[in-house]
């Protein structure tokens, strides 16, 4: 209770194992009868339905479940219960069934799901064992073999012989439930799928399906959590014996905490004068209303992607590349007469034959090459349809090969769209911003409280592989800042490091690249730094301010930019830094008066009391306008501060701050700096692609396992750990290697991410 009540020193208190040991008590229930998802959700409880989201054995569904989990507060401990949903595998009886009807869907691509760490149960031993599925092997049961006393056999006559099963579909690839030292193969038909979550990657259907399902209005979602989830999680009675016994006793009603709302900025400032904005929506309109400096195009092409069965007509290409200029110069961007070069690619194959789709980003590279030789400022790419993997190919030749900027419109969008000009928009905003124009700033009032001294905000966020990865693929950081007092262009500098490391090792070079770029446009150094840094746990913010980690990385930037700096005597500006926190589960219902029309909190809600943090100078802000389900906003703690800003400055200017976002016309519920950050990230995956997004693991080592004693057995494991390290090692060293000198020296000091 004392360090409820800021009566230790925080320096020499650690809360954390406390708080660990109050969530075994307030999860025993929910963990004894329930999925666990992590640390915190809990799922499969009695009367809930899944939803189906995509159809066939291969499918998923979505089931809704609760998170819980303690939380210290100023005077006392609080739980914080939410309703989450999560999709799940269906259970699949047999997995040949299922890999016959995908592989007829698909000829014969493997589905990527199959190697994401997906777990398989086995009974032909006479028990039910689950192993990890590694891969799919390319081999089949008939024509696997192996040796076994002296004679060559083959799996399928292996199963007939010991355990008497003469199986059905010896044709069909083998399951490797081993790991990469040693195989394990198993015929599909003897694996099933039973019921456990999903880890990889949504197709479009499915994260629409998702997001449905998800999307409840906040009544709803308090309603559940009071009537159904306390009971379910046994946090009230009658199932609450386990906390009497440690004489915990929870409320059945919701916490009020006190809030207040935001006013956004004055006025937004375009080309075309100040524009006002709705503040109940947080959101504005640009109808008849040009950039406030429009970027201007001499010399622009258009490439045409031949993938499918019919190929565009020219008079549908010159459709959209004429609605895309006439859009752009009602938004105040300058065009020549000049029409633009326009080329297309030869047919390219189909994904079943070219299955990475290498050879068809092998042609647009060469199409794009040839457009490069009339020097075109941009290449507008026009995809026939959303692909996955041309995309990211056509960025990456783009961005890091030829050093052009690239803009892409999807036809099945634009030609099945009437009116296609609220499209055509969207894509002008970003192209405006990566030719170096500015779509509108905010009035002087609005960013007062960053021109009293020459301010750069900085965005910080981290990306990393994910679970359909190579073992070993780098994490990439991106550092996004401002270059003058517009604060609206904002180049960026990206790197990669180690393997899921957090903690930006490159950040003092990246720094001082961000530094130049403000001198090389302001003429002179900034005073002061804010940063917003994405992507860090609560239990990492020590991390970033120890010894020789990211503070003093900025620091010593700021060192190595004087020496640079002629007629400096001393360079030292007022650093401040910022934790955007989005993976959080605090929720707020507001009352009649404050409710937007769908019962969420309204733009420019704020909340810094009751359910903040006991030490920290933190808050929840919801800039932008809840549209969908139940609004979630941003946590931002203030970990570093030698700007001495007041609560009010850091909160007020972080939501006016919201309405920089230059691809939207409304507010957003993240920081643009830390958005942008985010997004750069994103377009830096696109360059790494084949290692982030592989679809099978890769090739087992050698696939003899060594038996033997308890010595033998070390020794094997120690090896084992070792080729996986060793393995790790090779994939890392050719991703760098792939990813070579980074974004094109052509696009370096622009927002090409954008």
């Amino acid at each position: 209770m004392r360090f409820l009540h800021c009566g230790v020193n925080i320096d020499n208190y650690d809360i954390s194992p406390l708080i660990s040991a109050f969530n075994i008590v307030l999860q025993q229930h929910a963990s004894s009868t329930t999925i666990r998802v992590g640390n915190s959700r809990y799922f499969g409880f009695p009367g809930y339905q899944a939803m189906e989201l995509s159809s066939g054995p291969m499918g998923l569904e979505a089931f809704r479940g609760f998170f819980l989990s303690a939380r210290p507060v100023f005077g006392e401990l609080m739980v914080n219960v939410g309703v989450c949903v999560t999709p799940f595998y269906k259970p699949i009886g047999r997995l040949d069934v299922a890999y016959n009807e995908f592989a007829d869907r698909s000829k014969d691509v493997i589905l990527q799901r199959f190697a994401q760490n997906v777990k398989v149960t086995t009974t032909y031993l006479g028990y039910k064992k689950r192993y990890t599925l590694f891969r799919i092997a390319s081999s089949s049961a008939e024509k696997m073999t192996f040796i076994k006393d002296g004679c060559q056999i083959s799996v399928a006559q292996h199963f007939q012989q010991v355990y008497h099963i003469s199986l059905e579909h010896p044709e069909l690839p083998l399951a490797d439930l081993g790991t990469e030292r040693r195989s394990i193969y198993v015929p599909l038909e003897l694996c099933m799928i039973e019921s456990q979550p999903f880890r990889g990657r949504l197709d479009d259907r499915e994260t629409t399906n998702m997001l449905n399902h998800a999307c409840r209005l906040p009544k709803d979602n308090f309603e559940e959590i009071v009537s159904r989830g306390l009971p379910s999680l046994a946090l009230t009675e009658p199932k609450a014996s386990l906390l009497d016994e440690f004489g915990i006793s929870i409320s059945k009603t919701m916490t009020s905490t006190p809030g207040r709302e935001l006013p956004p900025p004055k006025r937004l400032l375009y080309g075309s004068g100040p524009l006002a904005v709705q503040a109940a929506k947080g959101s504005w309109n640009l109808t008849n209303v040009k950039f406030h400096t429009g970027a201007s195009v001499s010399k622009w092409a258009v490439l045409v992607v031949f993938d499918g069965r019919n190929a565009p007509s020219d008079e549908d290409v010159s459709k959209v590349w004429t609605g895309f200029r006439e859009g752009c110069q009602k938004s105040g961007m300058m065009f020549t007469n000049q029409p633009p070069t326009v080329a297309r690619t030869s047919q390219l194959l189909p994904q079943f034959r070219d299955k990475d789709r290498l050879d068809g980003i092998k042609e647009i590279k060469r199409t794009i090459q040839d457009l490069r030789r009339h020097n075109p400022i941009f290449v507008l790419v026009l995809l026939p349809f959303r692909d996955t993997k041309l995309y990211p190919g056509v960025k990456r030749i783009c961005d890091v090969e030829l050093g052009i900027h690239s803009v892409t419109i999807v036809l099945n969008k634009v030609l099945k769209n009437r009116s296609p000009q609220q499209y055509y928009a969207n894509v002008v905003l970003k192209l405006n911003q990566k030719l170096g124009g500015i779509n509108h700033i905010l009035d002087t009032e609005s960013t007062h409280w960053l021109t009293k001294k020459s301010t750069m905000l900085v965005g910080m966020d981290v990306t990393h592989p994910g679970p359909a990865s190579k073992a070993g693929t780098p994490s990439i950081a991106a550092v996004v800042a401002t270059i003058d007092n517009t604060f609206a262009q904002c180049p960026v500098s990206l790197r990669c490091q180690e393997s899921k490391k957090e903690m930006i090792d490159d950040l003092t070079e990246m720094m001082l690249e961000r530094l130049r770029a403000y001198v090389k446009k302001s003429g002179s150094l900034p005073e002061r730094v804010v940063v917003y840094r994405d992507g860090v746990s609560e239990g990492q913010f020590d991390t970033v301010l120890e010894h020789g980690s990211e503070k003093d990385r900025i620091l010593d930037a700021f060192k190595a930019i004087h020496k640079e700096a002629s007629g400096l005597a001393e360079y030292r500006p007022q650093l401040s830094i910022i934790i955007c926190g989005k993976r959080h589960h605090a929720r707020f219902w507001p009352n009649s008066q404050f409710q937007s029309q769908n019962g969420n909190t309204r733009p420019g809600t704020v909340v810094d009391r009751r359910v903040t943090a006991v030490f920290d100078f933190d808050f929840y802000l919801q800039a932008h306008d809840g549209i969908k389900g139940h609004v979630k906003p941003t946590h931002y703690t203030v970990i570093y501060d030698e700007s001495g800003f007041s609560a009010n400055e850091v909160q007020q200017g972080t939501h006016t701050a919201s309405y920089l976002y230059a691809r939207a016309t409304k507010a957003v519920s993240l920081v643009p700096l830390a958005y942008y950050a985010d997004l750069a990230c994103e377009r830096a995956r696109c360059y790494l692609d084949g290692f982030l997004n592989s679809e099978q693991p890769p090739a087992p080592g050698s696939s003899g396992g060594t038996r033997g004693g308890k010595g033998k057995g070390k020794a094997v494991a120690k090896d084992v750990a070792d080729e996986r390290e060793a393995a790790k090692k090779r994939v890392y060293d050719a991703a760098v290697q792939a990813w070579g000198n980074g974004v094109h020296a052509n696009l370096k000091e622009t927002m090409f991410y954008i």
